[in-house]
């Protein structure tokens, strides 16, 4: 969590991050801003705090919330990365598993055979994309 939070274009600098919470059992998770009296209270014990503390509260679990976000974008990207490899694997397993198909060579379209040492040989990847590119 950073000294800066950012909400388009607004942004909340915080100088000096003091230890100051409310001494409270509850943890004031629930505000309720009443504008007449600009008066901040908590819904659950009926609590009154300072704006400047709602503001602080508020800034820093977007702050989490923002952090969460943005870990769960980067998760999902890598999934779907990888995604794209299962996808083939699944697709050529259940090839594998019908009793009457196997799955075919893309180039001479003749039966794979799982006795036939697929995914035995491997081949680097940056040659072969420049094989295939030359080959356009």
């Amino acid at each position: 969590m950073g000294n800066l939070v950012e909400i388009g274009d607004f942004s909340l600098a915080r100088k000096n991050r003091g230890g100051y919470a409310p001494i409270s059992e509850c943890a004031h998770k629930h505000l309720t801003l009443d504008d007449t009296g600009d008066v901040v209270r908590c819904v659950d014990c009926n609590t009154q705090v300072s704006a400047y503390w709602a503001l602080t509260m508020l800034a820093e679990e977007y702050n989490r919330q923002w952090c969460r976000l943005q870990s769960g974008k980067q998760a999902l990207e890598e999934a779907k990365a990888k995604d794209i490899h299962l996808l083939a694997a699944q697709r050529v397993e259940k090839a594998w598993r019908s009793r009457s198909m196997v799955p075919s060579c893309p180039h001479c379209n003749r039966g794979i055979f799982p006795q036939d040492g697929f995914g035995k040989g491997m081949v680097n990847k940056a040659i072969e994309n420049r094989i295939r590119q030359v080959a356009r």
